[in-house]
């Protein structure tokens, strides 16, 4: 039997993170009522499950903001292929609940 070697190999390369998006990173909080364009979907995956990681154009500036909000991740998924697009973040109040969410626009 001959004698084989482990090869070693970097986390990085077999769980590879995103990468590193340009520009400051924002809150969903933060967006309320401003219009931005979306340049960029990055589809995630977290210990919580998908999440998205989203860049953006704001007066010329690039940002960027992670959601797992479902409302988002089930439109943004299906606009991906359509980028890039203007986008509008509001704050909801569910009819049943009462309880406050954010969508997108």
């Amino acid at each position: 039997m001959k004698d084989q070697q482990k090869v070693l190999h970097r986390v990085g390369d077999v769980a590879p993170s995103g990468g590193k998006l340009a520009g400051d990173m924002l809150y969903v909080r933060d967006l309320v009522g401003v219009e931005f364009t979306i340049t960029e979907i990055q589809k995630r995956e977290g210990d919580n499950g998908e999440y998205l990681a989203v860049v953006i154009e704001i007066e010329g500036k690039k940002a960027f903001f992670f959601t797992s909000y479902q409302a988002f991740v089930s439109k943004l998924r299906k606009c991906v292929d359509d980028l890039p697009l203007l986008a509008t973040v509001t704050e909801e109040v569910a009819e049943k609940t009462g309880r406050k969410y954010f969508d997108i626009h």
